[in-house]
């Protein structure tokens, strides 16, 4: 449970109070005085405080705004008797949780205590969050000086500076978040949170609690409140990946926040106010979608008050040696190596390529060439298609199958098997670092290991 301050001058009630919060299996500290109360908040972490409004040596007001200056979010509970109500309700004022007037029942002193340890961890929950997603803030900065680029750039500083819901659209791997990102950043909410959520990899059951937060007991797992990602971003900007994926029902319930701003958490009874700007990204036609069915239109419209179309990487080809160059230095920190640069062969075979992936295909490619390479990045570490070794006949030797679609089948088998090896031997059989080096979740490693039979 919680780790409890008690600072009462009391005797008898210092020992009530400890062991009426033990029999709640809390770890309790307890202190006689005011002065050995802030001795031990200064040495120690607690979740709470329980504190006596008269102390001997001290003032529980002081005392109480001693606590807070040094620990704002540190919950305190004051006791009082029935004569000092109205110091209570001042210490409230202060920054009290909440107040306890002698003499009480332990029911009561362990219902308030259970409340004012629960509202420590969730803050604490809410500011590591708040810090997660800031320092994820910019991690990877547009790059590329083509007249698409700068395009996108130019517009994307003008919806900036304004609070509208931006549609980015875009091939899959494009950059789209990279995008969002940037908009953030130009913005005026530049100094709060910017937080995703790709709304096409958790279930669908899942994705109302992340958005919109839930209640204890608002289902099966819910043992505490949680808030949700509307919250987290509160004052900042929430981007909200492949929104094509969302269920009818929290595509309405999306509109009402969009319409309202205010979200009310699941199993919850209150509404929620949110200052929060919206970017989605969708790389299916929207449009489309409401022919189908499967989009609400009025939720489309809501959203679409600006449009941003991400080019694809073989839109912006002179932008890849830039690219290239920024992702080296970061396959250089995840492969812990120094690469000195990639030959112009290896530029000109990534300039030549046709890039499906887009943006994120040219990044993994970049790790792995990195994790092949010795020193300079060569076409043969790039595994693209014809590139690798595989691939290529001998001078003057047709080759005995002529389907592209085969061969190239084969040639992706081979690499990924050749990668696969290396990355296992780089990281020491560590199958979970090696799934970061090849860019993939750690099932997908288990899936094709056992498809290539790879010990």
């Amino acid at each position: 449970m919680g780790n409890i301050l008690i600072v009462e001058d009391d005797a008898d009630t210092r020992y009530v109070l400890k062991a009426a919060l033990e029999s709640g299996r809390h770890a309790c500290a307890a202190a006689a005085s005011g002065a050995e109360g802030l001795a031990l908040a200064d040495s120690l972490t607690f979740d709470a405080v329980v504190l006596d409004m008269v102390l001997g040596d001290a003032d529980g007001l002081t005392l109480l705004e001693r606590l807070k200056t040094e620990d704002p979010g540190l919950p305190v509970v004051i006791l009082t008797g029935h004569a000092d109500v109205p110091s209570a309700v001042k210490a409230m004022k202060l920054g009290a949780l909440d107040y306890l007037i002698k003499p009480f029942g332990n029911d009561e002193l362990l219902l308030i205590m259970e409340k004012a340890v629960k509202e420590r961890r969730l803050k604490r929950e809410f500011d590591a969050l708040r810090t997660h997603v800031k320092r994820a803030q910019g991690a990877e900065p547009v790059t590329g000086a083509s007249r698409e680029i700068k395009g996108v750039q130019a517009l994307a500083r003008q919806v900036a500076s304004t609070d509208l819901t931006v549609i980015l659209s875009g091939p899959s791997g494009s950059g789209k978040e990279v995008w969002a990102r940037e908009i953030h950043r130009l913005s005026s909410r530049a100094g709060s949170p910017f937080v995703a959520l790709d709304c096409g990899a958790l279930p669908e059951n899942l994705v109302e609690s992340e958005l919109f937060g839930y209640e204890r007991g608002a289902f099966t797992g819910a043992d505490r409140r949680k808030p949700g990602l509307f919250e987290a971003a509160y004052g900042g900007t929430l981007f909200l990946d492949e929104i094509a994926n969302l269920t009818p029902g929290t595509q309405a319930k999306l509109l009402r926040v969009l319409e309202e701003r205010r979200i009310r958490h699941l199993g919850g009874k209150k509404d929620i106010p949110v200052d929060t700007r919206v970017i989605v990204a969708a790389n299916r036609d929207l449009p489309a979608c409401i022919k189908e069915g499967s989009f609400r239109e009025d939720l489309y419209h809501r959203l679409n008050q600006f449009t941003l179309r991400v080019p694809s990487l073989a839109e912006r080809r002179e932008d890849i040696p830039a690219l290239a160059a920024f992702f080296l230095r970061e396959a250089e920190r995840l492969v812990n190596k120094k690469i000195d640069t990639i030959s112009d062969a290896a530029l000109a075979a990534l300039q030549a390529y046709a890039w499906p992936g887009n943006v994120r295909e040219l990044k993994n490619v970049i790790i792995r060439a990195a994790l092949l390479s010795g020193g300079e990045i060569k076409p043969e570490h790039l595994g693209l298609g014809g590139t690798a070794p595989q691939c290529q006949p001998a001078a003057g030797q047709a080759p005995e199958n002529f389907s592209l679609k085969e061969n190239l089948r084969q040639a992706r088998s081979e690499t990924e098997r050749r990668l696969i090896a290396a990355a296992l031997a780089a990281t020491g059989g560590n199958k979970l670092q090696a799934a970061r080096l090849l860019g993939i979740d750690r099932k997908a490693l288990y899936n094709k290991l056992k498809e290539y039979s790879i010990e």
